[in-house]
Formats: C-alpha cells, structure tokens, sequence
C-alpha cells in the first residue's frame, strides 16, 4: 500500500532513471573459511568493512566487488549467485516503470545499507538488486 504522507515520500531527482554501475555480486559458498582463503591467499582479493547483511548471515565482503556468503549446497555441487547489484539513478522512478511491466518484486523500495533500495527478479528469476547511494525513503 503507497504511504500517502508526502513527508515520508523518497526524494525525486532529475537524473535519467537507469542502472548506472555494475556494483556487486554475493555469492554462496559451502564453506566461507576456505572461500576466503581461496580469493584472498590465491587470488589477491582484499576484504574490505562492511555492515552485516539484513538476514544475519554470515559474509567477507572483497574490495574487488565480490562477497561469499554461507548457503552452499556442499563440496563439488556448482554455488548459486545469491543476489547481483547495481548503484542507479531515480529508483523510485525504475520501481514505478518495473511494477507497471509487472515485474516481480522481492523487496519493494526501501532504506537499504548503501540507500534507497528495491530487488527484483530478472526474466529467469535471478535476484537483481537496484540502489540510490545516499537517498532515503524520508
């Protein structure tokens, strides 16, 4: 249901609404320890801070735009991406133009950690997830 108080109501920019960055992938591992050894002893990747993921589960996130995250099916058995993410412009306007083509969303426009948020299924299914660094709902 749309909240009707127009003080709650995200900012609107003039900035064309499009995906403007490619800015992360969260990938699950079956076994985060030997994940990270892998991409930070052989491969060189850096961790780098950051805030804990919404649901609690455990990550690394790396420097070079790729985070692990428990919930692999086992050793041997190909990982799933959890979640593929793209810094825009104007996601209220991005939301609006996805609900009117019917597009199925998993979480609708929100305050996420890095802004104003929304995820969204792709044609397969795959989660995509559209932010506004710096914008808020109010």
């Amino acid at each position: 249901m749309p909240n009707s108080d127009p003080t709650k109501a995200p900012r609107t920019t003039t900035a064309t609404a499009a995906a403007t960055a490619f800015a992360h992938v969260l990938l699950k591992v079956a076994d985060i320890e030997r994940s990270q050894r892998f991409y930070v002893d052989l491969l060189g990747f850096t961790v780098r801070p950051a805030k804990p993921l919404a649901d609690g589960r455990p990550f690394v996130p790396f420097h070079q735009g790729l985070a692990i995250t428990s919930g692999g099916a086992g050793p041997g058995t190909p990982q799933q991406i959890d979640h593929i993410a793209f810094k825009a412009n104007n996601v209220l306007a991005i939301a609006e133009r996805l609900k009117a083509a019917d597009v199925k969303f998993f979480r609708e426009l929100h305050d996420g950690i890095y802004g104003l948020t929304i995820y969204v299924a792709d044609p397969d299914g795959n989660m995509i997830e559209l932010y506004e660094e710096g914008e808020r709902m109010g």
